[in-house]
């Protein structure tokens, strides 16, 4: 197998939730895309809560506990993508990194993680 360019995926090294959280590796930019919807609909209080107050406070330490909310909320959906649907996730993120993060281009593989993730909650 080819050396893996910094960034990209790689069959020998899966996707694993393990691996995404405040103690491990951060989300890759196609695995965030891939689960951007979700995100924007489990996390919707959490980030509203987070936004509504850096409207208020200018301070940039004023909202950190928003933010580790917000925080929480994205690596816990990231255990359960790996619990419900840990499969078509790593499909659809793949398909977007190859897609050079052209989501429209991938809609099959969306609808299968989304159809998947969703039914197993």
């Amino acid at each position: 197998m080819a050396n893996v360019v910094y960034g990209s995926w790689s069959s020998e090294a899966p996707f694993s939730a393990a691996e995404v959280g405040p103690e491990g590796r951060p989300p890759r930019s196609a695995e965030l895309y891939a689960a951007g919807r979700v995100i924007g609909f489990k996390c919707f209080d959490a980030n509203f809560d987070f936004m509504k107050c850096k409207a208020k406070e200018s301070h940039p330490t004023a909202c950190e506990a928003q933010g580790t909310e917000v925080h929480k909320c994205v690596y816990d959906l990231f255990k359960q993508f790996e619990a419900k649907a840990p499969k078509e996730f790593v499909a659809y993120a793949q398909c977007i990194d190859d897609e050079d993060l052209r989501v429209y281009k991938c809609k099959d593989t969306q609808k299968a993680f989304e159809t998947t993730f969703y039914a197993a909650s």
